[in-house]
């Protein structure tokens, strides 16, 4: 006879290895007593055929769609990106792959007429020319007529009024960001920015007002206490102007942090102290900009006491938010969620049970408050993912 932690480890090993869980009405025991009773997800294991080795990445839209592109390493040395519709329930027969060349990598997804368009970056002769491509016929939609002066290794795209931004990663350090503004025909217009970012964190959030975005970046700590933010406004003629700087009481240090945009606020998650030592904790906070000057709204702090954290990441519809973070103790962890809306930041039940490094790595939020994580970890060599179903 199998006593209870027998039982529960067996559930644990056979999660892992089909990535599903059972429906969202239930809950998991935890084998750590730390963790406690978390909320089961619906999940699906991203499948890998015999020609592939594992998943370099996965993007995910920008827009409510549901979809996914998962850039797969094949065993001939070569990438191919792989769509995934939330419409199919990411059935492994209607997956949609759409080649985009040996030096191609899909670094933005997001919908243009009702249909999934890729942004795509060919490098070459340390160069990068960026695409748009439909991705169910992979046609070239339009194409950046000059080329960026450095190769792009990543990048991430948030929606505008009338377009996107893109900010592309040129290294570990220096982004650089565009305005794409979609037509009618092939010839779109592309607006390079004069402002480049030169900081390992730096990340563009749009303003819900108009075609301008923000970049929020992490300046030179004041003291050992507390750490400063600027905010530079970039909008569609190419310009930038500075509007201030803001700081938040990061006492034993900074560990990570993103941002977001709420409505005409930018919304931060910093995790602040070591959480590798189970000293940490969130501040999640509201920043106004207005007449050139950045302030504090509100901020809440949220303490997480003998656990590890992961990066926290924004899922936003415009309106909410879903802020979530990975906690672990040893190898199990659980993903903690926090709903913020323009009033505060509202703590809600952890859900999921993850092996150690497991990363939220990409999502989605729709107007109803539900949507998709794709969340990445390791299984011995190779880097699997699996989607799973979010809501507030």
């Amino acid at each position: 006879m199998l006593n209870k932690l027998q039982i529960i480890a067996i559930f644990l090993m056979i999660l892992g290895l089909s990535g599903c869980t059972t429906t969202n009405t239930k809950t998991i025991d935890s084998e750590w007593t730390e963790l406690g009773r978390v909320g089961a997800l619906s999940c699906s294991a991203w499948p890998v055929k015999e020609s592939e080795i594992d998943i370099a990445k996965v993007t995910g839209t920008s827009a409510g769609n549901g979809g996914f592109v998962a850039t797969m390493r094949l065993r001939n040395g070569s990438q191919l990106p792989v769509y995934a519709d939330s419409k199919d329930n990411f059935n492994s027969e209607k997956l949609k792959s759409f080649p985009v060349g040996r030096d191609a990598h899909v670094v933005a997804l997001s919908e243009w007429n009702k249909e999934p368009v890729a942004f795509v970056i060919q490098n070459k002769n340390d160069r990068a020319w960026l695409e748009i491509r439909g991705v169910r016929d992979n046609r070239m939609v339009s194409r950046m007529a000059t080329p960026l002066q450095e190769e792009v290794n990543s990048g991430s795209l948030v929606a505008a009024s009338r377009g996107w931004w893109l900010q592309l990663h040129h290294s570990e350090t220096d982004s650089s960001f565009v305005f794409v503004s979609p037509e009618k025909g092939p010839n779109w217009n592309f607006t390079l920015s004069s402002y480049q970012a030169h900081t390992r964190f730096a990340t563009v959030v749009s303003n819900d007002s108009g075609q301008n975005a923000y970049v929020v970046e992490q300046g030179k700590p004041v003291d050992e206490n507390n750490s400063q933010f600027s905010v530079v406004q970039i909008d569609s003629a190419g310009k930038f102007s500075e509007q201030g700087k803001f700081t938040l009481a990061t006492k034993s240090g900074l560990e990570s942090w993103s941002a977001s945009a709420l409505g005409t606020r930018i919304v931060l998650a910093v995790v602040r102290g070591d959480s590798m030592i189970g000293q940490a904790s969130l501040i999640v906070a509201a920043v106004s900009v207005s007449n050139r000057s950045a302030t504090l709204a509100w901020k809440k702090d949220i303490p997480f006491p003998d656990v590890h954290l992961g990066e926290p990441v924004w899922l936003s519809n415009g309106n909410k938010a879903f802020l979530g973070l990975i906690k672990w103790i040893d190898a199990e962890g659980s993903l903690s969620r926090v709903k913020v809306d323009a009033s505060g930041a509202e703590v809600l039940s952890d859900v999921g049970v993850f092996p150690k490094g497991t990363v939220l790595a990409a999502g989605y939020l729709t107007d109803r408050e539900k949507g998709i994580g794709a969340f990445r970890f390791r299984d011995n060599e190779l880097w699997k993912y699996k989607l799973c179903k979010l809501s507030l």
